[in-house]
């Protein structure tokens, strides 16, 4: 649990009581963890009567939509002019990575961060951050409880849906017993539990499928087979149909594969290059990661190439195979 827990919960509860208007964003390129406890504080703040606003500047995955206060997500960009008295940052260990959403940070009255990422480097006014947690919502669950907030059926929503898509549908290591006696108290709640299994895991687009299939039909391997590599291209994206954020996923299932002990995704833009890599047992994924300046967990994590250093895709791959055999 985090240092301070007590004295930083009085804290939060004032500012919260305080604020008039509350901002609430969180890290680049949405998941379920991201997405699922800034909906769910959106719910609370509507349910208490505060002008809030949830920033999302990017596309959200197919398998979110279906999340309660989706459709009032908005662009940091309508924000510029407001006046900001608490934003509150989910799910994100360092404020570049909320990108454009920065600018409303440095502009707010007090800023609160919420994370649970091994890597996270505490760059608000008050920093919640509990780095056992496997999922931000999980350790939402519990700041919201000790505050004694109700939570509605659409807040449980949220939060079961960021436990259950950060650790892997419950079977990454990082959980604990605590994990699934929070998901007890969510399905208490009364969720549809069916409806949130179906959306994100058994509705995967054709275009998706397609973009899956061209990254495997490439993938590359190394270190006798216990790294597994992919990468796409925005052409690849173009020509299968698929969203942008329909590339979430192929990390895990290279993963998956039998013998494959780390998992590398480059996803190819025109000025850089999306690191995404994922380990079975004993690779730290966050020694990678942080040599390109990037985060995440043991067993997760990402970083960012910019092609200045690195010109085309044999030098990324090189500099990363060369980092990763290390750890092997």
């Amino acid at each position: 649990m985090v240092k301070n827990f007590n004295e930083y919960i009085k804290i939060l509860e004032e500012k919260i009581n305080k604020a008039n208007t509350i901002a609430i964003a969180s890290h680049m390129n949405p998941d379920g963890d991201n997405l699922g406890s800034k909906l769910c504080l959106y719910k609370l703040f509507k349910n208490l009567n505060k002008e809030v606003y949830v920033i999302e500047n990017d596309q959200v995955p197919t398998a979110e939509k279906f999340l309660p206060g989706v459709e009032h997500l908005v662009d940091s960009d309508t924000l510029e002019d407001k006046k900001i008295d608490l934003m509150i940052v989910t799910d994100c260990g360092d404020i570049e990575r909320i990108g454009r959403a920065e600018s409303i940070f440095k502009k707010a009255d007090f800023t609160v961060n919420i994370d649970h990422h091994e890597t996270n480097v505490e760059f608000a006014d008050l920093n919640l951050v509990d780095r056992n947690a496997p999922a931000v919502c999980e350790f939402l669950y519990l700041i919201l409880k000790q505050m004694n907030f109700s939570i509605d059926k659409d807040m449980a929503t949220c939060l079961y849906t960021g436990i259950s898509t950060d650790t892997g549908s419950f079977k990454y290591d990082s959980i604990r017993p605590l994990t699934f006696e929070v998901a007890i108290e969510l399905l208490k709640i009364g969720i549809d539990i069916n409806k949130i299994t179906v959306n994100l895991y058994q509705r995967r687009s054709k275009e998706k499928t397609e973009l899956l299939i061209r990254a495997l039909n490439n993938i590359r391997y190394y270190e006798n087979n216990k790294i597994g590599l992919v990468s796409i291209n925005e052409k690849d994206i173009f020509e299968t149909g698929a969203r942008k954020s329909d590339s979430d996923g192929i990390v895990e299932f290279v993963r998956d594969i039998d013998g494959i002990e780390l998992s590398i995704f480059i996803n190819e833009k025109k000025d850089y290059y999306k690191l995404s890599t994922r380990s079975k047992t004993y690779v730290d994924c966050t020694k990678i990661a942080k040599v390109f300046g990037g985060g995440g967990h043991i067993r997760a994590a990402g970083a960012t190439l910019y092609k200045k250093d690195y010109p085309n895709l044999c030098d990324a791959i090189n500099r990363i195979i060369d980092l990763s055999s290390n750890e092997i």
